[in-house]
């Protein structure tokens, strides 16, 4: 696979590898397999490489564990884009269960009727999601997370520079 096509003006035009996998821990490995492979072949430095498997790791964990809070057998949506830079996006349906402004939970998310005790449970998710975000960000430069959008999802959005991208290409 070549990092990029080039269109008959000479410019590269942006490849971009798509897959879903079932919300299951064991798939994690794989999309942490395949996002190393689809980032050398685009060629990421050889010493980003590690750091790519962990931050693609990390995202699909969080996606996973998202779903399975939820209950939600969704696929786990992977996207990878090589362009100027490598783009990883990592994107989940899960609803945002956090308290609203108001402090109540939204109704009728999660499958049921909010619980005196289910605020716990949706603090501590907080919590676990928030330490996976600051994982996040202590690996990769330039991260944004977007969401809840309307169909409830949210997308990991990381990328890496490129040989020949332009300034900042060293990492």
């Amino acid at each position: 696979m070549n990092g990029s096509r080039h269109d008959r003006s000479g410019r590269a035009e942006a490849v971009t590898v798509r897959f879903a996998f079932t919300p299951a821990a064991a798939y994690v490995r794989a999309a942490r397999l395949v996002a190393a492979d689809v980032a050398a072949h685009a060629g990421v430095a050889t010493g980003l490489l590690d750091e790519v498997r962990q931050a693609v790791g990390e995202a699909c964990t969080r996606a996973v564990l998202r779903h399975r809070d939820r209950g939600i057998e969704d696929l786990v949506r992977v996207e990878f884009a090589i362009g100027d830079r490598f783009v990883a996006k990592i994107t989940d349906n899960a609803q945002d269960l956090r308290a609203r402004s108001d402090g109540r939970i939204p109704a009728g998310v999660g499958g049921g009727d909010a619980r005196a005790n289910d605020h716990d449970a949706i603090e501590e998710d907080t919590f676990s999601e928030e330490i996976t975000l600051i994982v996040l960000g202590g690996l990769v430069e330039d991260l944004v997370v977007t969401g809840p959008g309307a169909d409830g999802s949210t997308t990991v959005s990381m990328s890496w520079p490129l040989p020949g991208s332009g300034p900042g290409a060293d990492h």
